[in-house]
């Protein structure tokens, strides 16, 4: 007999699937879906104890749309299904064209069996992500955090450490951390922010639209902050920001008459070298 159990329910939106439906080759979008795939069935061992939270996470894909669901009364199901939705966040924002992802976490009541799938938890995610997420974001109230640390047993220690996979945003609302990976070395994390970094600039430069910009507003705040955390990668973009600064100011100086001083105008590369132009 169908029966509800409560689960923890993430319902994750592809931002912008319908440019990518038109700029890309059905190949492309289905490997978009592998990673999807893949990312969400990841294995973890925590201090050499395996954590079987992730073996009982499942997920259902439907266009731009994914939802990622585990019981609630398995250990650290809260904290391995926020861990997944890092991994396919960073997965996706990590590409030469970066793929953002918004979604909503929340608790509740689900029955799922072969293709059917629906309950109140699905349902109060779905809203969550639609009406408070807004940014490239994904969220959860102060109340799913609660219930979802009450059976974290084994990853207590990266749910509340200083690197934690979560942080409160400005509205008192969580979300998941997909900018700082501390797993990650400084010029990998440097390719990463400036793919960020570059898609915000690129739409901010050509958004009229105020929810538009609000988005990669958000977005850009929050790699900015990421940035000063790492301080190797901070130290990095002081000096690209001093070169880049030296190179305007010399080109300024000698703009009105390079002729007459034989002297040539050259900009900076996004390594922080000079080129002659």
């Amino acid at each position: 007999m169908p029966r509800y159990h409560e689960h923890f329910v993430a319902f994750l939106d592809i931002l912008g699937f319908k440019s990518l439906l038109k700029d890309l080759s059905c190949e492309d979008i289905f490997s978009i879906f592998e990673v999807l795939h893949k990312k969400a069935n990841g294995m973890r061992n925590q201090n050499g104890v395996e954590i079987k939270a992730y073996d009982y996470i499942h997920h259902t894909i439907l266009s731009d749309s994914i939802v990622l669901y585990i019981r609630s009364d398995i250990d650290d199901a809260f904290a391995a299904l926020i861990d997944i939705c890092n991994k396919l966040q960073y997965s996706l924002a990590n590409r030469d064209k970066p793929i953002l992802l918004r979604g909503g976490i929340e608790v509740g009541d689900l029955f799922y069996e072969n293709d059917i799938i629906y309950g109140n938890g699905l349902s109060s995610a779905y809203l969550l992500e639609n009406n408070l997420a807004k940014y490239p974001r994904i969220i959860f109230t102060g109340d799913t955090l609660k219930k979802g640390l009450k059976n974290t047993k084994y990853m207590f220690v990266d749910m509340e450490g200083i690197m934690r996979p979560y942080q409160e945003d400005d509205d008192a609302l969580y979300y998941t951390d997909y900018f700082s990976p501390d797993f990650w070395d400084t010029d990998t994390l440097i390719q990463y922010y400036d793919r960020l970094l570059g898609v915000c600039n690129e739409q901010l430069n050509q958004a009229i639209e105020e929810g538009l910009r609000s988005k990669y507003l958000w977005l850009k705040k929050k790699v900015e902050r990421a940035i000063k955390i790492h301080s190797s990668v901070a130290e990095y973009y002081r000096k690209r920001t001093e070169e880049k600064q030296e190179t305007l100011e010399y080109n300024d100086r000698f703009s009105i008459y390079p002729q007459q001083f034989n002297v040539e105008i050259c900009e900076v590369t996004p390594r922080g070298n000079k080129k002659n132009q």
